[in-house]
């Protein structure tokens, strides 16, 4: 039965992704490209993809200057000035509510992220669902973030959960893998830049959050996952 729950953030908790791609094009204007990614560009290049392969991708395509560490640096002040104004953190739809059931079901709830821990505490704090998360792991406090199972390994830790006990959520194939190699269940809830992803390998696939406690009894009924189980 499952005891904990660990959710992702970007695209998951929160719809951050355009926030992102605004960085990234803010990034692009102080170089002097004017570029608008579309979508489907979007999430193939730089959705649930780890942050240094993005700026390589940056220098690649647009054939700038500096190094993937310069990119990534300019990047990411242009981002943590755009989430520290909560008036640009756009919440998923029935993030709270699921939250509020999660809790009322007495699972032990964590936040499993590959974004840097600042980054993860400034929109948690924005979001003012710090407290509902007893553990709280970022891609900055393990070895290897996402597709590696890390952060989730440190987030069962934390919450003193063995791993099979666990129900990820996640929202990019990326995340899947990591929650599966760290040998959780996981329950994928794809947005409008991942939905196009192989999401095959989820235990389960819900179209909305406020599906997720059903999924979460019914993988607990079946006593295994079955990535052909959605609603």
């Amino acid at each position: 039965m499952t005891q904990a729950v660990i959710l992702d953030l970007d695209g998951l908790m929160v719809d951050s992704e355009p926030v992102h791609q605004r960085a990234f094009e803010e990034l692009l204007a102080r170089h002097g490209i004017a570029y608008r990614f579309d979508v489907e560009e979007y999430g193939r290049c730089f959705v649930g993809i780890p942050v240094r392969e993005n700026a390589h991708y940056l220098l690649s395509r647009f054939n700038l200057r500096g190094s993937a560490e310069d990119i990534l640096h300019e990047r990411e002040e242009i981002y943590k000035a755009l989430i520290a104004d909560p008036a640009n953190l756009v919440v998923m739809p029935d993030i709270y509510t699921l939250l509020d059931e999660l809790l009322a079901r007495e699972f032990r709830l964590g936040v499993a992220s590959g974004s840097p821990r600042g980054q993860v505490e400034t929109i948690l704090r924005g979001m003012g669902v710090t407290n509902h998360f007893r553990a709280i792991v970022a891609g900055t406090d393990v070895p290897r973030t996402k597709p590696a199972p890390d952060v989730y390994l440190r987030a069962a830790q934390q919450l003193g959960v063995a791993p099979a006990r666990c129900v990820a959520i996640e929202d990019s194939a990326t995340g899947i893998t990591a929650a599966k190699a760290a040998g959780m269940r996981a329950i994928v809830v794809p947005n409008r830049y991942t939905a196009h992803q192989d999401l095959s390998h989820a235990d389960a696939r819900a179209e909305s959050l406020k599906r997720v406690i059903e999924l979460i009894d019914r993988l607990d009924a079946s006593g295994s996952g079955s990535a052909q189980q959605g609603i």
